[in-house]
């Protein structure tokens, strides 16, 4: 009886020295199988042998997948047992039979990489965690379960139930704790590329919001219909940067285009820096229009594109942060600098902001999807993969080279990979019935969100307070303060809400407050009610219309 206890401890003990899931030094070249579905997830299935040997009845079958260096790994890489075939810890057998050479911990990673998009996306966070934790759970039962049957099989006994409980609980952290690693550990090509891509958004929010302030110094004596074609043409460069971007992100790849995106920048605030009249405030005005637009589309690609999957949310985020962080700057500046002789100093921001783009543009890398889309054998994608994601040895990056190829394949809208086009893309939604109805959603919330007032509110808060407040410029820094805080409101709120309820709390709040602020500026109220309503309806549009 004190042989078989012994037999259990060890048994149970077995890879508490290292992370079981972790053992990748064995693997060669990996080759991807499409199992069965998690009931009631939807994700990979396979019964893995994360920790014990198991034996191939059919030597025959591995032939096919293993490589020549494999079959003659030293001792300890591959446990054989006179007579009999066996495979090491690093393998699996899916649930319907197939073989394949990932690890529990590597098909985690492969889930989230089918799973989340590759996209930079606002509030994304919490699909990312639970796609984690789901996977998480699956894993520790099926190790759980395999471990019983290995005790079973040695000592004639199954485990207690806390022994299960113990196991399963120790089996799920390690799995979370390797599978979260991508999100605390960033390498610096990572580190240059989020850097560059946050200035542009950050380029974005701040010439959105830096003609509000300067509009009486600016070349006095400028008329208001010139001075409202100059804002107001930077919302029409828009969208043809972004038509543009759908374009160019496809031909000239990720980096190519955003090194387009920043000489754009810097063109436009050169030109306005040194405009001698209106009329060269207008074009610079529709050229950074053209950059914003351009940016808006390109950089949560790129980011998406670049980061691991337990990111993406992350990232999504920073750069909304950059872009309501970019319009508060450009109401702070304007204090110092909203004067006849400053003003030129409010718009070479912009410039500047270019410049150290360029400076760090030799260090910014391709997107690897973009390149293994273009040619899965690309030796600069994985380049490129092993600085990303700190790699060293050719099979870890041959695993994560499959993970980017399986997951644009799984994405692809035509489940053709090699077919990266926009307009493609595009066309085969509206073709498509089951997507068809979320396409035209989204067209409609896009709409509502450029149509509802909100950019009036960036573009002319400073002249609408005047009058009403004793200084206007107090003002608008409020609502842009009000507005970096109301995002950080919205990314606490997504997490537990769905996103219909925050739209239509959203859409319902900017309403009542544009009524009210009609109201007061009627004389039912004090004028300095209006703020405040100027304030809500902002606050409103960040919970709800402005992050989707």
């Amino acid at each position: 009886m004190a042989s078989n206890d012994d037999e259990r401890r060890r048994l149970l003990d077995q890879g508490n020295g290292s992370n079981p899931w972790y053992n990748t030094a064995t693997m060669p070249t990996p080759h991807y199988h499409y199992p069965q579905q998690i009931p009631g997830y939807g994700g990979v299935m396979a019964m893995t042998q994360p920790l014990q040997n198991f034996p191939v009845q059919n030597p025959a079958i591995l032939e096919p997948q293993m490589s020549e260096a494999h079959k003659s790994q030293p001792a300890g890489m591959a446990s054989m047992v006179p007579g009999q075939q066996m495979l090491t810890k690093s393998y699996s057998v899916h649930a319907e039979g197939a073989l394949g050479y990932l690890t529990p911990l590597q098909l985690g990673r492969h889930e989230l990489y089918e799973r989340v998009p590759f996209t930079a996306v606002f509030g994304m966070q919490q699909k990312e965690r639970n796609i984690t934790k789901a996977f998480a759970s699956y894993a520790a039962d099926l190790d759980t379960l395999e471990q019983d049957q290995i005790v079973y099989s040695r000592t004639n006994q199954h485990l207690s139930v806390d022994e299960l409980d113990s196991r399963r609980t120790r089996a799920s952290l390690l799995l979370m704790d390797e599978l979260e690693m991508d999100a605390v550990l960033v390498t610096t090509p990572l580190i240059i590329a989020i850097f560059v891509a946050g200035l542009c958004q950050f380029l974005v929010g701040y010439n959105t919001g830096v003609m509000n302030s300067p509009s009486s110094v600016v070349f006095s004596g400028h008329s208001t219909l010139e001075w409202s074609i100059a804002v107001s043409v930077f919302a029409v460069g828009g969208p043809w940067g972004a038509v543009a971007a759908g374009t160019l992100v496809d031909t000239r790849g990720r980096r190519g285009a955003m090194a387009i995106c920043i000489y754009t920048f810097l063109i436009g605030g050169i030109i306005q820096t040194t405009a001698k009249n209106m009329i060269f405030i207008t074009v610079a005005r529709f050229i950074i229009g053209f950059a914003s637009g351009f940016s808006s589309v390109l950089v949560p690609i790129y980011l998406g594109e670049l980061a691991p999957p337990t990111l993406r949310g992350t990232l999504g985020t920073l750069t909304q942060f950059c872009l309501v962080t970019g319009i508060y700057v450009s109401d702070l500046l304007a204090f110092p600098f909203a004067t006849e002789k400053g003003w030129r100093i409010l718009f070479s921001v912009t410039a500047v902001a270019s410049v150290i783009q360029i400076l760090c543009f030799p260090f910014l890398i391709e997107s690897p999807r973009w390149l293994l889309g273009r040619d899965r054998a690309s030796r600069r994608a994985r380049h490129i993969i092993k600085k990303l994601r700190g790699l060293r040895y050719d099979h870890e990056i041959e695993i994560e080279v499959n993970h980017f190829v399986s997951a644009a394949h799984k994405q692809a809208c035509d489940n053709n990979e090699e077919n990266t086009s926009s307009k493609v893309a595009f066309l085969a939604m509206l073709m498509d019935k089951q997507i068809r109805k979320l396409l035209v959603c989204s067209l409609v919330l896009q709409m509502a969100q450029q149509l509802c007032g909100i950019n009036a509110v960036f573009y002319y808060s400073t002249m609408f307070f005047e009058g009403l407040i004793d200084s206007p410029l107090l003002g608008t820094t409020l609502v842009g303060g009000v507005n970096v805080v109301a995002t950080y409101i919205a990314l606490l709120l997504m997490e537990n809400t769905n996103r219909r309820t925050l739209i239509l709390w959203s859409a319902g709040g900017m309403f009542v407050s544009s009524v009210m602020l009609v109201v007061c500026l009627l004389g039912y109220f004090s004028k300095m009610a209006s703020l405040f309503f100027v304030i809500s309806f902002v606050s409103f549009f960040e919970i709800g219309l402005g992050p989707m």
